[in-house]
């Protein structure tokens, strides 16, 4: 752990205050930057005070929207109480960054948060587009398997699906497969060397592949045809050393991002140099 120059919390499938030890966990990286992205509706604002003093530490607020509007996509959150955390961690003395997902529901609202990000003290307020509308302009919320109302992209966004000049649904996904063989994926995680590790012990190269879990049951059976003993990467029955001297990172992973038959389609999705998400001609199309 002394050779880490910085730990990330972020929940892939939850909200890393809702662990009952983080202030251990936090108190055992104090050596290390630390990071906390959070939707930050949990905890009091004598907690948040506290979490302000430790000068290691960087949290990003997860606010989308102003007033109710944030409570469209971060269901079951209050925004009153997030905004009272803020300000408690902020006037503590707390570093804190300010992330707003754009929908066409809150566009709207951007130079109001700028104005409000500025008045409380953010360091920075960054704008970014959810990836729920690769394969569709609209995505359904429900509450108890009962349709609520539908997301809609912002009208500012160019989705994948938009640049790969691609159809809605499953022709999002044959042109997605069609361009794996244009170039070789360079996983960005690697080269920045990074990794994820998570909250059940399973060792993955990134946040995204890690998200296997929820995905379509064909990403998951592709993901263990990859890594043929998912138990190497286990940090439950394995050193971390040995997981980053297994198979599965040395040979399995690596092979899978030459353009080979089983590349992963997250790795596609994401890090094929041509058409993925962290790609230069994708990122140049969307910030024009």
């Amino acid at each position: 752990m002394k050779n880490l120059t910085q730990v990330e919390f972020c929940g892939n499938f939850g909200d890393p205050l809702m662990h009952p030890q983080l202030d251990s966990i936090i108190k055992f990286f104090y050596k290390q930057k630390i990071r906390i992205s959070t939707n930050a509706s949990l905890r009091s604002e004598q907690w948040w005070a506290a979490l302000g003093q430790n000068k290691n530490i960087t949290v990003t607020f997860c606010i989308d929207g102003i007033g109710d509007t944030h409570e469209l996509y971060r269901r079951s959150t209050s925004y009153k109480k997030i905004i009272k955390n803020a300000q408690a961690f902020i006037e503590a003395g707390g570093k804190a960054k300010w992330q707003f997902i754009v929908f066409k529901h809150n566009e709207h609202q951007i130079d109001e948060a700028k104005t409000i990000a500025k008045k409380m003290g953010f360091e920075d307020i960054d704008f970014t587009y959810s990836d729920r509308f690769d394969k569709d302009h609209k995505f359904p919320v429900y509450e108890n398997n009962e349709y609520l109302y539908d997301l809609e992209k912002s009208t500012k966004q160019i989705t994948l699906g938009d640049f790969m000049g691609s159809a809605r649904g499953d022709k999002f996904w044959k042109k997605l497969y069609q361009n794996r063989s244009r170039e070789h994926i360079s996983c960005v995680w690697s080269e920045l060397n990074q990794i994820y590790i998570h909250s059940d012990a399973m060792v993955y190269p990134c946040c995204m592949i890690a998200t296997v879990q929820a995905g379509r049951n064909i990403e998951k059976l592709l993901f263990q045809k990859i890594v043929k003993n998912v138990q190497e990467i286990d940090l439950s029955k394995n050193e971390f050393v040995q997981i980053l001297e297994s198979d599965a990172f040395q040979t399995s992973i690596p092979n899978s991002l030459k353009g080979n038959p089983y590349s992963h389609p997250v790795c596609i999705e994401w890090c094929n140099k041509k058409t993925g998400k962290f790609s230069n001609s994708f990122l140049n199309s969307v910030n024009t």
